[in-house]
């Protein structure tokens, strides 16, 4: 197995370990299928989708021979950009690159290739440039990630953080196009920040002694999302824009997090770790009521994001 799937195996232990979350947008429009990586196929990781009920599952990379994971629904629902290791004539060494690929699994591209681990894209509301974060130490595992972003072809990439030392990861484009969230330990641990797609305007959203990642922006920007381990073990919290109305939805002894809201904002889907390597996919309403598993069986299911659909997003077509 790769190092990074020994990183997310280990959150079974040890709950949301720094470096292997994610980030996703939440897009307005009605609620398409449920993305999500899951090693049900064998040992690597591939890329899955089922509809919110839990039925109609399909691996969509199921010959990569690879772990691929991230996967973040373009906000027309038509595309699902990712991270993969797989190796290719590009990417000979095998490194994390970000790939894009048809809703159904069709033309995969790759978009990034480099030496270094890109990983965790997340699209803008036009469909025209995705956010993600760099490792520049993916070897001796120092910390050091950036926030970048690129036009959806992979070109114009950009470095919006430059912060060696530091760790700007997750980064989650809120649906005016305005504002991306993100996590970032500069100072001291993980926290929920801000800043404009530009890179300017850094603004800290939580301040305590406790972990927190993957920030998801609701449909209608009102609120932030995320995990947070304030009461001891990972919960999936809730926060008005600008920081203030924290509220625990999960409560439970179990490790919760990796959240993503519908895109009509009524649900909330997440991942709950369970005994040994289980990990299952949830869906709640957005104040936390009803929660049911959609993927109760022994697999790694994690990392999942919802499709928009109907929404005329005018993305572009690439």
């Amino acid at each position: 197995m790769t190092r990074i799937w020994w990183a997310v195996a280990a959150v079974c232990a040890v709950a949301l370990a720094p470096g292997v979350s994610t980030a996703h947008g939440a897009f307005p429009g009605k609620n398409g299928k449920i993305s999500f990586a899951s090693d049900r196929h064998g040992e690597d990781l591939d890329i899955w989708t089922m509809k919110p009920t839990g039925h109609r599952l399909a691996n969509l990379t199921p010959r990569s021979n690879a772990d691929e994971l991230g996967p973040n629904w373009r906000p027309d629902g038509r595309k699902i950009a990712f991270m993969s290791n797989r190796v290719t004539a590009a990417n000979p060494e095998g490194d994390f690159e970000l790939f894009v690929m048809g809703a159904d699994g069709s033309h995969p591209v790759q978009l990034t290739s480099n030496a270094l681990d890109d990983e965790y894209p997340a699209w803008s509301p036009d469909g025209s440039r995705i956010a993600f974060s760099r490792d520049f130490d993916p070897i001796e595992g120092e910390v050091d990630r950036d926030l970048f972003t690129m036009n959806a072809d992979g070109t114009n990439q950009r470095n919006l953080t430059n912060s060696p030392t530091v760790q700007d990861q997750e980064p989650n484009w809120s649906a005016n196009g305005r504002t991306i969230a993100f996590v970032s330990d500069r100072d001291g641990d993980l926290e929920v920040f801000t800043l404009r797609p530009s890179g300017s305007n850094v603004r800290q959203l939580t301040f305590n002694d406790a972990q927190e990642f993957r920030p998801d922006w609701s449909p209608d920007g009102r609120m932030v999302g995320f995990a947070s381990d304030q009461d001891g073990d990972f919960e999936v919290v809730t926060m008005r824009a600008d920081g203030t109305g924290q509220r625990n939805l999960t409560d439970d002894d179990a490790p919760d997090g990796f959240m993503a809201w519908s895109p009509d904002g009524t649900k909330i889907v997440f991942n709950r770790f369970l005994a040994g390597e289980d990990a299952d996919i949830f869906t709640m309403h957005s104040d936390g009521s009803d929660q049911v598993n959609r993927t109760e069986n022994p697999a790694f299911d994690f990392d999942p994001d919802w499709q928009p659909l109907g929404a005329d997003r005018h993305c572009r077509r690439h």
